[in-house]
């Protein structure tokens, strides 16, 4: 398994623990990471909650910082996993992290049967400059859609996107496994505090990358627009540049925005403190950010849509909504808030019947892909 993009290093580290640990797989792992050189591989695998005894069978290479630099430097680490492969004697390579550096260097792994996992077969749509389009479909759109039509072995993580590369390509292979969970040891144990949060409490949470599709101005509308959510208060957390226009501070009262990166150490913080999770995607493929929620023991509130509804099940780890609409969400959220007996029926499912994020379930999907 091989992982190019710090970015999914998270979802990466969750699909190569469950295969590292799973008795019926013989599996080898080489990931890039951002970091200095020098840094200890133990302590690497440690923060990423890698099994330190098998550290011979996981490779770590650490990026140059510069993107030119980095991006100049993609045959030579495409070499260093054909290399690795070769030490290990490994004949099925799995690039799992949309690895779109692999676009025009297949012929190096003819020699291997290479394996693919298409993360978005239909691009979300993005507020973006004329420029920068051009940029996002040249340097990964294009090269994306590139390597899906030349591996034949796809992998999905999304039940309907799964249907739709069958449908398009019917002489192909198309697997499909669960979502891992993004839940690594920083997560587990992290205690950062956030200041922004220490006088709020029992907070509507919206969290992931601020982008177009994920529909959070339908949220903010609901808590901008309606009195019945006057009482409660919205939390926006997460990285990206606010497409939407925002109200003046006075009808701003209840929401706090956490515009920036948000740390592994500081989820608990994060997410503890909340009422629930909302989702209110326009579109989807798959979603990690319930294993996050369901770790901490929060229902989340999603829009029904492909892609959402694959890991949350009405009225048993949370509620979903059929129009996304500011009203119809705040009945949802309203919902939550005052059925006791809803919410600890959600509670208790989530912390005894939960069937999603299992990793030995995983491992035992990512076998039948394999053999």
């Amino acid at each position: 398994m091989v992982c190019t993009v710090p970015a999914l290093i998270s979802y990466s580290v969750g699909v190569i623990n469950a295969a590292l640990n799973h008795t019926g797989l013989d599996c080898y792992a080489y990931i890039f990471i951002s970091g200095k050189e020098g840094e200890i591989d133990e302590k690497i695998l440690a923060s990423l909650g890698l099994p330190l005894e098998k550290k011979a069978r996981i490779g770590v290479n650490m990026l140059a910082a510069n993107k030119v630099v980095r991006n100049l430097a993609t045959l030579k680490y495409l070499n260093q996993v054909k290399r690795f492969a070769e030490i290990h004697q490994i004949t099925k390579i799995h690039f799992i992290s949309q690895d779109v550096i692999l676009c025009g260097h297949l012929s190096m792994f003819n020699n291997f049967k290479l394996y693919y996992t298409v993360h978005d077969l239909t691009p979300h749509p993005a507020k973006l400059s004329a420029f920068q389009r051009l940029k996002h479909y040249y340097f990964r759109i294009r090269k994306d859609e590139l390597l899906t039509r030349a591996v034949e072995n796809l992998v999905t993580n999304s039940i309907h996107q799964k249907k739709a590369l069958e449908q398009l390509y019917p002489k192909k292979r198309i697997f499909w496994h669960s979502m891992p969970s993004l839940v690594v040891p920083a997560v587990k144990n992290g205690d950062k505090r956030i200041e922004e949060l220490k006088d709020v409490d029992q907070y509507v949470l919206f969290f992931g990358r601020i982008e177009l599709y994920k529909g959070i101005e339908v949220l903010y509308q609901a808590f901008t627009d309606l009195p019945i959510l006057a009482n409660l208060n919205l939390v926006i957390a997460g990285k990206g540049e606010i497409y939407f226009k925002r109200e003046k501070e006075d009808k701003e009262g209840n929401i706090t925005f956490l515009n920036r990166y948000i740390a592994d150490e500081e989820m608990a913080c994060l997410f503890k403190k909340a009422l629930c999770v909302v989702l209110p995607y326009h579109s989807a493929t798959q979603t990690a950010v319930t294993s996050l929620g369901y770790y901490f023991g929060v229902p989340t509130i999603a829009h029904a849509i492909d892609g959402l509804n694959d890991t949350v099940i009405h009225e048993k780890t949370g509620l979903l909504y059929e129009v996304n609409k500011p009203e119809v969400l705040a009945n949802a959220i309203i919902r939550l808030q005052t059925d006791e007996g809803l919410t600890q029926q959600i509670k208790n499912y989530m912390a005894t019947a939960l069937p999603f994020f299992k990793a030995e379930t995983l491992g035992k999907e990512l076998t039948n892909i394999y053999l």
